[in-house]
């Protein structure tokens, strides 16, 4: 559970309580002192006496003479002490009160200090490497250094994730594209062998090839560039059916291949307010998804949502679907990552679409988020607030 209690409120009571109690331990050193002064002095009274004293003294203002009379006659008994014989006292229930203070100092300082050293432990950690570190986020310290460790603990999982990203991505941008060039390479090197026939056909087959690395690298250079908060966005406000429409379009000989319809649900009165570009490009993606693992005669829906934020973009199919576990579901728009069923490299694609998707929408201020559909499909949602805050020049998009 996190503190409520802020870092100045926290130190500030416990300094206060620590003056407090300081001042209040020596005035009750000096009350002590006077107390055993009179109870000393009135010792050495004669018994009858001290007794006649303690009756007149319930009421001094009646019996003010016969206590002078007393005063005067045993003056020497209630001379109180020196200025001087007070200040020593002083200084030493000072001195004395010293070590107190200091065992109550040191343990207040370790109490800030040990949240503080988790930290610092857990970012030397980090800076080996050891990306997995975390700091503990202690209940009882206040709620300045609970979210200072709160705050590294989600730096270091972003670290974390990517550094796992950078390593899965070396590796899979190696393979994806290895595999293309090397069927180009492979093609070109059996037309010089005079294994194929030097004609258009085989030439088509290497252009293709060709053309998937440069959509990999294309997609490679939009995610480096979002990432990195260099996605330049050029925001514009444009009626949404006719942007629907016009993505389909250039979607219909995909679609008609493969028997696939698609749906606009947009009303003609929905506005966006986005790069057009890109977001065409965030759509086309979309569609282009549902094509692929759509099965044969299925359908796609387009839907728009208005809502208090923002506004929804909403791509739904009846494709094989995408698992509904947390974790098919967290790594859907992760580079490179397939299921098992519904993400197949033998269906074509980058492998890097829906990770572009993300970095757009992210670079549009907004998300995007994927759902398996009851009765299968998926549903992808590209959620974008009202005002697009382009971001600033070198500023990491997370």
């Amino acid at each position: 559970m996190r503190s409520r209690r802020s870092l100045w409120a926290w130190l500030t009571w416990r300094m206060v309580a620590l003056a407090i109690a300081a001042t209040a331990a020596v005035q009750a050193g000096m009350w002590a002192r006077y107390s055993y002064w009179e109870a000393r002095a009135e010792s050495k009274l004669p018994p009858g006496i001290a007794a006649e004293m303690r009756r007149l003294e319930a009421a001094p203002e009646e019996n003010a003479k016969r206590l002078q009379e007393i005063y005067g006659m045993y003056g020497d008994l209630f001379m109180p002490p020196s200025e001087t014989e007070d200040l020593i006292v002083q200084a030493l229930l000072s001195i004395a009160i010293v070590p107190f203070v200091v065992v109550f100092g040191l343990i207040l300082a370790r109490r800030i200090a040990r949240p503080v050293s988790h930290v610092v432990a857990a970012a030397e950690s980090v800076s080996i490497g050891r990306f997995s570190a975390r700091a503990p986020v202690l209940e009882a310290a206040p709620a300045e250094l609970q979210r200072l460790a709160m705050h590294f603990n989600k730096m270091a999982q972003r670290l974390e994730a990517y550094d796992r990203e950078l390593h899965d991505s070396s590796a899979a941008i190696a393979h994806e594209l290895r595999t293309p060039l090397t069927a180009a390479m492979g093609r070109l090197q059996g037309i010089v062998d005079r294994v194929f026939p030097f004609e258009e056909g085989q030439i088509a087959t290497v252009m293709d090839q060709l053309e998937q690395i440069q959509r990999i690298i294309g997609d490679l250079q939009v995610l480096s560039l979002a990432h990195g908060g260099r996605l330049q966005l050029e925001i514009t406000e444009f009626a949404a059916r006719e942007f629907v429409d016009e993505r389909i379009s250039w979607a219909t000989p995909a679609l008609r291949e493969r028997g696939v319809r698609a749906l606009n649900h947009v009303a003609a009165a929905q506005m966006l307010r986005a790069d057009r570009t890109r977001l065409g490009q965030v759509l086309s993606a979309l569609l282009d998804n549902a094509v692929r693992y759509a099965s044969d005669g299925g359908l796609v829906e387009v839907d728009f949502l208005a809502r208090e934020h923002g506004v929804e973009l909403i791509v739904r199919d009846r494709g094989t679907g995408i698992a509904s576990e947390d974790d098919d579901l967290s790594r859907f728009f992760e580079r490179f990552w397939r299921g098992e069923q519904s993400r197949s490299r033998h269906a074509g694609g980058t492998g890097l679409g829906l990770s572009v998707v993300q970095a757009i929408c992210k670079a549009h201020g907004g998300h995007a988020c994927a759902a398996a559909r009851a009765g299968g499909g998926a549903e992808i949602r590209i959620c974008l607030p009202y005002t697009v805050k382009v971001p600033e020049a070198g500023k990491l998009v997370t």
